[in-house]
């Protein structure tokens, strides 16, 4: 094989390589075609980008109102929950009040006294919580809606705190006068099984039933036990048994009454009876001794018979002064008159 000679060689070599201007050409247009591709490039950000801005806008403003009013609608319905709060913790509160000033008390009834004022201060504190704000704020002012709210919310707050400081008041006045109730009761139980202890003593053989002081002597025993109770809450557990202890001491006492009756009506029968039996026998023996005295005055008479005495004076006119009056003696004595002169019916004259 022939090998091309030098020049050719040069030559092939020149014409495979370009040259310089050539290359500097396609250097220039390929800077061209680069800076035309940026600028197209940036005129169609550009024209993106303001497309981008515009729908970010509007997609806020659309995000906006729509947040917005979700905002008021969720603030709108907890406004009026808080209107429906307010307004049973108002009720609530006023009926703690009515309970509360249902009953009256009085400082004498309470074993603390001091409490009744503590319930009076709590009772005008709720009278001025009584009620709901009233506002009236506009469905479409979230700010408005929310003031509202908390506005309600301390209300109710309040209203629910006082309740309940009332009602604890009103418990502990309640417990006081409670415990002043059976206190009294108690110390009445007791008193009354002190004079219980006294009657069944005093009325031994004394009653008209025996049974009655029985009854009594069971009832002392029934209501000692209930005094050692430690658990006793009602007064009525006291003045029951009281009740029971005065009925019990009501019937030893009739029974005793009904004794001294039945005794005194008795004594007086029999200081009847021996009056009556004294006055036979003394009647008797002046009958015995008047007929005896007459039996003995007319031994000789055959008629037994004696007529009274009488004595007539008659005044004399013709001579007041003398004081001479004449005497008429009816009596008849003896068998034949035993007068003067055998008349028996004769005059006597002085």
């Amino acid at each position: 094989m022939t090998e091309p000679s030098e020049s050719a060689k040069t030559t092939a070599i020149e014409t495979d390589t370009p040259s310089t201007e050539d290359k500097n050409i396609k250097d220039a247009n390929a800077v061209n075609n680069v800076e035309n591709a940026e600028k197209t490039e940036s005129t169609t950000h550009t024209g993106r980008g303001k497309a981008i801005a515009i729908a970010a806008v509007v997609l806020i403003l659309i995000a906006g109102v729509g947040g917005y009013a979700y905002w008021t609608h969720f603030e709108a319905a907890a406004y009026h929950d808080s209107v429906v709060t307010a307004e049973t913790a108002d009720t609530k509160l006023t009926k703690t009040i009515d309970k509360a000033t249902a009953v009256t008390y009085k400082a004498d009834q309470l074993k603390e006294p001091k409490l009744l004022d503590q319930l009076d201060n709590a009772i005008k504190k709720a009278k001025g919580l009584r009620g709901v704000p009233d506002a009236q704020p506009n469905e479409w002012m979230a700010w408005q809606l929310v003031e509202a709210k908390d506005a309600n919310a301390k209300d109710a707050n309040e209203a629910d705190a006082q309740a309940k400081a009332l009602d604890n008041a009103l418990k502990k006045v309640v417990d006081s006068k409670l415990a002043k109730e059976l206190e009294s009761a108690k110390t009445q139980l007791r008193q009354g099984v002190d004079g219980a202890n006294k009657t069944f003593k005093d009325t031994d053989g004394k009653v008209a039933d025996n049974a009655t002081r029985d009854s009594l002597r069971k009832a002392i025993d029934e209501a000692n036990a209930i005094l050692n109770k430690k658990d006793v809450s009602d007064p009525k557990t006291y003045t029951d048994e009281k009740g029971k202890l005065d009925t019990a001491i009501k019937k030893v006492n009739d029974s005793k009454a009904a004794k001294e009756n039945a005794d005194a009506e008795a004594a007086a029968k029999a200081q009847a009876e021996a009056q009556a039996q004294a006055a036979a026998q003394a009647q008797s023996q002046s009958y015995n001794r008047g007929y005896s005295s007459n039996r003995g005055g007319n031994s000789n008479s055959s008629r037994g018979y004696s007529a009274p005495q009488q004595s007539y004076a008659p005044s004399d006119n013709t001579n007041s002064g003398s004081g001479s009056h004449r005497t008429f003696d009816f009596s008849n004595s003896g068998a034949d008159g035993g007068s003067v002169g055998g008349d028996p019916y004769a005059p006597i004259v002085h």
